[in-house]
C-alpha cells in the first residue's frame, strides 16, 4: 500500500470503500501515483486511450474543442474522482484533461485495470453500478442546470468550487478561497457570457453574500449563497 492510500479520497468513495486490505494492495499495484504541476495535460481529445486516472489531490479541468477552434471547459474534477474511464470502452479520449494546479494523481493502464476487474468480480460489478450512477448524475445535472437562471448557475458553481475549502479561522460562517478558474472559464462552464457572470458576482457582492477580487473569493453568507442556488 502506498503512503497516501490510507487517506485516499478515491478509496473512500462508495465504489472502493468496501475493499479489503488485500484488494487495496492489489489496487496499489495497478494505480501508480504521480505528481503534476499546473497546466500539465494528462490526455488529449482524440488521443489514444491508454490510462484511467484517480484524482488524489488538486483539481483537473476537462476541455472540449469547438468547431470554431475555441475550447470550452465542460467540467471541473475534484479530489476523489475517477476520470478517463473512456479507456474501458473507447479507442480515443473525447476530451482533454488539464491540471488546474499542483496535483497528485494515480494512473492505471487500461490493460492492467481490465485484468484487475476480471480477477475481482465484485469490484467489476461495483464499477458497472458506479458508471450507471455517473450517467444518472450527469443526466440530473444537465436537466437541473437547464432550468436554472444565471444567478442560480453561478451560485451553484461557486458552491461546488469551494466545497473542499477550509473554513476561515476568523469565523465559522466565512470561507476564503482562491478560485481555480477565471471568470472567462466560469462563463464557459456555465455557457453564459463573461458580462453576465460579472453582473451576477456584483449582485452577490451588493447582497453581502460574497466579496470577490480577481480569483480571491470570500463567502460571508453561505446560507444565502445556497438559497441563491435553489431559487
Amino acid at each position: 500500500m502506498g503512503p497516501g492510500c490510507s487517506n485516499c479520497p478515491v478509496l473512500n468513495t462508495t465504489l472502493f470503500q468496501s475493499l479489503s486490505r488485500e484488494q487495496i494492495l492489489k489496487m496499489g499495484c495497478v494505480f501508480r501515483p504521480t505528481r503534476y504541476r499546473k497546466n500539465q495535460i494528462l490526455f488529449f481529445e482524440g488521443g489514444t486511450t491508454q490510462h484511467l486516472f484517480a484524482l488524489h489531490r488538486g483539481l483537473v479541468k476537462l476541455v472540449k474543442s469547438l468547431e470554431n477552434g475555441k475550447d470550452r471547459i465542460t467540467r471541473v474534477l475534484f479530489a476523489g474522482e475517477l476520470f478517463g474511464l473512456e479507456a474501458l470502452a473507447e479507442k480515443n479520449y473525447p476530451l482533454t484533461a488539464v491540471t488546474l494546479g499542483d496535483c497528485e494523481i494515480c494512473a492505471a493502464s487500461r490493460d492492467e485495470f481490465t485484468s484487475f476487474l476480471q480477477a475481482n468480480a465484485d469490484i467489476a460489478l461495483g464499477m458497472v453500478r458506479f458508471l450507471v450512477g455517473e450517467l444518472a448524475r450527469v443526466r440530473i445535472q444537465v436537466t437541473d442546470m437547464s432550468f436554472k437562471d444565471a444567478r442560480m448557475k453561478v451560485a451553484t458553481l461557486l458552491l461546488s468550487l469551494v466545497s473542499t475549502a477550509e473554513p476561515s479561522p476568523n469565523s465559522n460562517k466565512t470561507q476564503t478561497v482562491t478560485l481555480p478558474v477565471s471568470r472567462q472559464e466560469i462563463s464557459e462552464i456555465l455557457e453564459l457570457s463573461p458580462e453576465t457572470v460579472s453582473r451576477t458576482l456584483s449582485s452577490f457582492r451588493r447582497e453581502q453574500l460574497i466579496d470577490a477580487r480577481g480569483r480571491h473569493l470570500v463567502i460571508h453568507n453561505m446560507e444565502g449563497l445556497q438559497a441563491a442556488a435553489r431559487r
